[in-house]
């Protein structure tokens, strides 16, 4: 599987310059999170491809700070300088010049010092930088002033790149690889945990990336996951559970994020039914007006119209969203803009070819059960592509 090339990243950072200027900043600094989580690394990945590993580990003063993070440095008229605790990196190496930095903290301010002229600076990755962090850099940083700016990394991130939409498909493809290999070993007597093992198995032996899931099954399939670290339980399933998945992962970091549920080792039941056609039904509905000029709250306002004309809605009335009313979000390096709601800040942005939305539906009624159903859909000028969808048998 093809990688994101050196020209691509080039032209990112010249396009984030750009964003940079118009705002009226001198300069922007991504800041990541990495360690074993996806969770908040994308503005340091998106604009050199790189990704750190270490994880998380508490401030030690006189020895380092911020491990388990990295910085990129990047002035509207100057070379971007990527900031890590660790200057040994395998190829092939991140788009950028690096620099060691056992203190990231102190390391960050004395570059935007040499690199920035005092001014406003662009921060992306606002929620991965801590308080104390972020207090120490106003402290040392008169003269600059570190602005959040996580939108400018949203509006380069919007529309995919031919590149990045081959790597959306490849993990697609891939998380539904995943999901086939857990609904196969979903049979009575097995556990949820045998279950998130043979998923898991699918997507490392693939070289992709396992990033997380929530598990759940019969009288718990109303919850996400169990309230433990670890998403799955050792409850073994029994024939005519609810089991429901929603799994995420990627492939060179870009995300695959898809959820299913079905009924374990016999036919649904006449109220199983009506769970699951209501989450799949109004899904489907919303991917299938996808198309360029739409706007993202008439896709939100058509999955909401199947899903009150369900059968499940019929006869138990309106559940209680589980997304705040949400029916998906924009996916690309995380999970991002656009949220698919019918109000809100973006039920008014018009849809574009080579964006990439999940759309999804979960139910949760303690009475009844729980499903859930997502999907990843690339927009074209042709209409939606589907690349979570099973293969036809």
């Amino acid at each position: 599987m093809a990688r994101i090339g050196g020209e691509e990243y080039e032209a990112r950072q010249a396009a984030m310059r750009r964003l940079a200027a118009q705002a009226g900043f001198r300069g922007v600094v991504a800041w990541s999170r990495g360690g074993a989580a996806q969770d908040h690394y994308a503005g340091v990945y998106y604009l050199t491809g790189f990704y750190q590993h270490q994880p998380f580990v508490p401030d030690l003063p006189g020895r380092w700070r911020a491990q388990g993070h990295a910085a990129v440095v990047l002035p509207v008229d100057g070379p971007a300088l990527l900031l890590t605790g660790d200057g040994t990196v395998q190829e092939p190496g991140p788009a950028a010049r690096v620099r060691a930095a056992p203190d990231l903290v102190d390391a960050l301010a004395e570059q935007l010092r040499a690199a920035i002229p005092p001014g406003r600076v662009g921060l992306i990755g606002c929620e991965a930088m801590s308080a104390p962090w972020w207090c120490r850099l106003r402290s040392v940083l008169p003269g600059h002033e570190l602005v959040g700016a996580d939108d400018l990394a949203w509006t380069a991130r919007r529309v995919k790149s031919p590149a990045e939409l081959d790597l959306m498909r490849a993990a697609g493809v891939l998380g539904v690889r995943a999901m086939t290999a857990a609904r196969g070993a979903a049979t009575p007597g097995v556990t949820e945990a045998e279950v998130a093992a043979a998923a898991i198995a699918e997507i490392v032996r693939a070289g992709g990336a396992y990033y997380g899931m929530g598990i759940s099954s019969g009288t718990e399939s109303h919850t996400f996951a169990a309230s433990d670290p670890a998403p799955y339980s050792g409850r073994p399933l029994s024939a005519g559970d609810l089991l429901r998945i929603d799994l995420y992962g990627s492939v060179h970091g870009y995300l695959f994020d898809l959820a299913r549920t079905w009924v374990v080792g016999a036919e649904p039941t006449i109220e199983q039914r009506r769970l699951l056609d209501a989450v799949r039904d109004a899904v489907h509905a919303g991917i299938e007006v996808l198309r360029p000029g739409l706007q993202v709250g008439q896709v939100a306002r058509r999955c909401q119209e199947v899903f009150e004309r369900s059968a499940f809605v019929t006869h138990h009335g309106m559940p209680e969203s589980e997304l705040g009313g949400a029916w998906g979000h924009g996916l690309g390096l995380s999970f991002e803009p656009p949220w698919v709601a019918a109000d809100g800040r973006d039920a008014g942005e018009v849809i574009e070819a080579g964006m990439c939305l999940a759309l999804e539906r979960r139910i949760a009624m303690p009475a009844v059960g729980g499903a859930s159903y997502e999907d990843d859909v690339i927009v074209t000028d042709s209409g939606p592509e589907v690349v979570t969808a099973e293969p036809v048998e």
